[in-house]
């Protein structure tokens, strides 16, 4: 969008999130790989229960940020089941092309997999990655650990993760927040508005 400033001209990019790709996620098959498009200026998802919709919010919250929904008990829940697979593993896939705030193409990947043991399932992270194309339209990728890459899609993205997790991307289940208690909602607050780092900052000048 654009604003003028003074008689001056200054034009912000904001992030627009493009496609979304999910495999092996919940109800979403680890046979097909289901694309979903976003289109501007509005998408709505619409569906019957157990389509899929919520599952959407969730990967989108998972790649953006690398927090599972509430019921996803540390992964297992979250994978297609092996047992309705047929298989002892089933390899999941996340992809999200963005536009980030200078907007330049963004492919952010993560891949994990549920494997299926005699008396339990394993949850495994598998791949961070990132794709970006350079001046001549090439793709360039790039690995990270699991901690960089939930720092660095937040910076991307230009928004922070308590914004993507509370705000944007809040599951259903999490929604009523608000409603908590107020040290609950003190912290929430704090970290939606960053407030504790600029008191630190005043503490240190002062």
């Amino acid at each position: 969008y654009q604003r003028r400033v003074r008689g001056r001209k200054e034009v912000y990019i904001m992030t627009s999130i493009d496609k979304l790709l999910i495999q092996g996620i919940r109800s979403f098959s680890p046979q097909d790989r289901v694309v979903i498009e976003f289109f501007k200026p509005l998408t709505l998802i619409v569906g019957s229960n157990g389509a899929g919709k919520t599952t959407i919010i969730e990967c989108l919250k998972y790649v953006t940020t690398g927090e599972m929904p509430p019921d996803a008990k540390k992964g297992q829940a979250f994978i297609h089941d092996t047992k309705l697979a047929g298989q002892t593993e089933v390899k999941a896939q996340i992809k999200l092309r963005f536009k980030n705030v200078n907007g330049k193409d963004i492919v952010a990947t993560r891949c994990i997999q549920l494997t299926q043991k005699a008396t339990k399932q394993d949850f495994k992270s598998v791949e961070f990655a990132l794709q970006t194309f350079n001046d001549k339209g090439e793709k360039v990728s790039h690995s990270f650990k699991c901690g960089d890459f939930d720092k660095e899609i937040p910076e991307l993205m230009g928004v922070s993760k308590a914004i993507l997790q509370n705000v944007i991307f809040c599951h259903q289940e999490e929604s009523n927040w608000p409603l908590g208690k107020p040290t609950d909602l003190k912290k929430k607050f704090d970290d939606i508005f960053a407030s504790t780092r600029y008191t630190k900052a005043l503490d240190s000048i002062g």
